[in-house]
């Protein structure tokens, strides 16, 4: 059997959409939509990446280098998921970089690739740097319910139940995640 799927999908400056238009048009009728210029002045989109578009690992490793981060190890299974490893963010650039070179030199020689190769996964980086405001919300995505309903839990706002470290205060689901093109992420 053969499946065949046509149409195109509409693209559309977000700028220039209004949320209600948005919802009429797009989610109402469940209609595919690509949004542009939404991301035009993001800080993340200044410094997590080159002029060529590359990721920008020396900006990460050098004003984030000594967080502590979860990468997969997309090599190695552990139970029925990828093996976790702790590390800091430097150290993780330092092996995207020593693979991107060996990768580099096999490519020009007979040499085998390491199978190693670790991407970086669920990193709370909203909560740990809420001063660096990588990006903004586009508007037609604000209503996201999780982080909605924790960034307004009455635990954030009521003084005698508010602790640092409570595990609703301290949840949070805006992750950043990095590793180099072909990787296979469970």
């Amino acid at each position: 059997m053969v499946l065949s799927i046509g149409g195109r999908i509409e693209k559309v400056n977000g700028k220039e959409l209004s949320y209600s238009e948005f919802v009429e048009r797009y989610l109402e009728k469940n209609q595919p939509v690509v949004l542009t210029g939404l991301m035009d002045g993001w800080r993340a989109c200044r410094d997590w990446a080159t002029e060529t578009g590359q990721p920008n690992l020396h900006f990460f490793s050098s004003h984030f280098g000594k967080s502590k981060v979860q990468v997969a190890d997309c090599g190695s299974r552990e139970f029925t998921d990828q093996k976790r490893i702790s590390m800091s963010i430097s150290e993780f650039i330092d092996h995207w970089l020593e693979r991107s070179t060996k990768e580099s030199r096999s490519a020009a020689s007979t040499e085998s690739n390491d199978n190693s190769s670790l991407y970086l996964k669920d990193w709370h980086f909203v909560k740990e740097y809420p001063e660096y405001v990588a990006y903004t919300t586009p508007l037609f995505f604000r209503d996201d319910w999780l982080n909605l309903y924790l960034d307004s839990h009455h635990i954030h706002k009521d003084p005698d139940t508010y602790q640092e470290k409570n595990e609703i205060n301290c949840s949070d689901y805006r992750f950043v995640y990095m590793g180099a093109k072909g990787l296979c992420i469970d």
